[in-house]
């Protein structure tokens, strides 16, 4: 298991746009009733920071889904992982990978979208 770290405790965030690979859409509102659907959105640079880091899809697929499958695939954990449900319980965590960071915007509202916005670390 992953572990979040709420960037409210965070000094720095370490983002490089430049390794931007991309954002994962969640929501738990399709076709089946408070399991995560999702849609991936890549960089522009998404080949460009493949190519030059040697980033094997395969893990970064591997990453994504033990995020979206195991920790986040039913809405009450959004809500248990936000702390309650509604607008003013929206956080932001980041989960770091040997190759990853992924940092995690929760909406615990049900209809809205999260995002996991990824980058190589």
């Amino acid at each position: 298991m992953l572990k979040c770290i709420n960037v409210k405790e965070l000094k720095r965030l370490h983002l490089d746009e430049s390794k931007s690979l991309g954002i994962m859409r969640l929501d738990w509102s399709g076709s089946r009733i408070d399991e995560v659907c999702n849609q991936w959105y890549p960089s522009q640079q998404f080949d460009e920071v493949i190519t030059k880091y040697d980033i094997s899809i395969q893990s970064l697929q591997e990453g994504l889904n033990e995020l979206i499958f195991n920790q986040l695939n039913v809405f009450n954990q959004v809500i248990e992982q936000c702390g309650g449900e509604g607008y003013s319980y929206e956080q932001t965590f980041k989960v770091e990978t040997s190759d990853f960071n992924f940092f995690i915007r929760l909406k615990p509202v049900r209809g809205e979208y999260s995002h996991i916005f990824v980058y190589y670390r």
